[in-house]
């Protein structure tokens, strides 16, 4: 039988930081992400193509996407790509559309990126949070996995490397750590579901009966809350220049101080 999608409504910072402790206290490991809109689903930019559902069409759209970025890319680059996984790492990180969906280690940075944009659009915000080991764990099932979070040096990834036709890999979605290119990524403590065959939300594949119960869980913030909600989160001096630790950063920041 399918389970339900635990999610809960928090209305003030205190709330969303019990939840998060919760959390914490009842996983080996947490990660998080932001979303400004609550109904977005956790899908990644490259399943989000407007006319190309199909997998062998997107399957296809990787690989025409990849080639002409690593044609287009060679004179901005400050140094040479050393693999596949560099290049998708890379792409992820520039706004490339990929199959990687961007997680956090750090509450607080996915509590920003659920916050900062949820007032501009006028929609309740939403703060996911997941277990990366239990969710591998349920997704690689069927080949007995008992280990954790997956780098590019594991042996369960290469089915799933760039390269191999999308049609080829396993059906779930999995948990990774990327390549920490830039400051921002070491500052955000990026991590990433990096998808497969299945074109389902993670939220749809969590459902499914081979995954932990909780390993998956939903916070909606309120439209009416997020000012409120994003103040603190300001005054306790996680801001703009600490998720972006370089001269943009330090402009969003200055331009919010003073009321731009």
């Amino acid at each position: 039988m399918a389970k339900t999608l635990e999610t809960t409504q928090v209305t003030e910072f205190k709330n969303l930081l019990d939840e998060i402790e919760q959390f914490q206290l009842a996983h080996d490991a947490s990660w998080y992400r932001g979303s400004s809109d609550s109904s977005h689903k956790l899908v990644p930019s490259l399943f989000r193509h407007s006319s190309k559902k199909k997998i062998e069409e997107l399957s296809q759209l990787e690989s025409e996407i990849t080639i002409r970025f690593v044609q287009r890319s060679q004179p901005f680059l400050s140094r040479t790509l050393t693999s596949d996984w560099d290049k998708l790492f890379l792409m992820q990180h520039y706004g490339v559309p990929t199959r990687l969906l961007d997680w956090s280690e750090n509450p607080f940075v996915a509590a920003y990126f659920a916050l900062s944009g949820a007032e501009r659009h006028k929609k309740d915000a939403a703060f996911w949070m997941c277990d990366p080991i239990l969710w591998n764990r349920s997704a690689l099932q069927h080949i007995s996995f008992s280990g954790g979070v997956l780098d590019e040096s594991s042996d369960q990834l290469h089915t799933y490397a760039p390269g191999t036709p999308i049609p080829q890999m396993p059906k779930h979605p999995i948990m990774i750590y990327g390549t920490y290119n830039s400051a921002r990524i070491v500052a955000q403590r990026g991590g990433f579901a990096l998808f497969g065959q299945g074109l389902e939300e993670m939220e749809k594949v969590y459902k499914s009966d081979t995954f932990s119960k909780g390993c998956l869980k939903k916070l909606i913030i309120p439209r009416d809350k997020v000012q409120s909600i994003r103040d603190s989160l300001f005054r306790k001096g996680f801001t703009e220049s600490v998720v972006f630790p370089d001269l943009e950063g330090l402009s969003r920041e200055l331009k919010r101080v003073f009321g731009f």
